[in-house]
């Protein structure tokens, strides 16, 4: 009986360390769950804010547009204000749009966004890889500037959202 015994309590103690490594495991896929549950809570809510903000500007450039300036009969002075403030309103809407884009790649997610990657350089691998067949340096070596131009923007767009790169694959 006493040769039964160590290794009996060898394996009890490997199956309880490895029973609690396996819980602490799945606390750790639920906290990563609810981090990016929270994220996209957030990336939801600031769409909506900016889509409020888009929609005041739009509904503000109509309003001036319905006022009926003849802009043929203004002054030289008042065209070059109405340039700047038609100017400054198109760049803040750009602004807008560009945050609702990046929370929309949020919303998406490192996976999507990898998968959307692979997908838009699909063609051109094949592309590169019948230049390379074709003996045609230069045009393989351009396409994989163009890949690696892809990838770069990708990893960089992963890294601006608070995703991180090798862990997201």
């Amino acid at each position: 009986m006493k040769k039964y015994l160590i290794p009996g309590v060898a394996i009890l103690v490997v199956l309880v360390v490895g029973w609690v490594a396996f819980g602490q495991q799945e606390d750790t896929q639920r906290q990563r769950f609810a981090q990016f549950r929270d994220a996209q809570v957030k990336a939801i809510e600031a769409i909506q804010e900016q889509l409020t903000k888009l929609k005041a500007a739009w509904d503000e450039a109509a309003k001036e547009r319905q006022a009926g300036r003849d802009f043929q009969n203004l002054s030289e002075e008042e065209r070059t204000k109405l340039r700047e403030t038609f100017t400054k309103r198109r760049e803040e809407q750009q602004k807008m749009v560009g945050t609702i884009e990046q929370q929309v790649a949020r919303l998406k997610g490192p996976r999507q966004l990898r998968a959307e990657y692979e997908e838009s350089i699909k063609e051109l691998t094949t592309i590169r890889d019948q230049a390379v067949s074709e003996k045609a340096p230069g045009t393989a070596g351009s396409l994989d500037k163009l890949i690696a131009k892809k990838q770069k923007q990708l990893e960089d767009t992963l890294q601006k959202l608070g995703f991180t790169t090798g862990a997201t694959r």
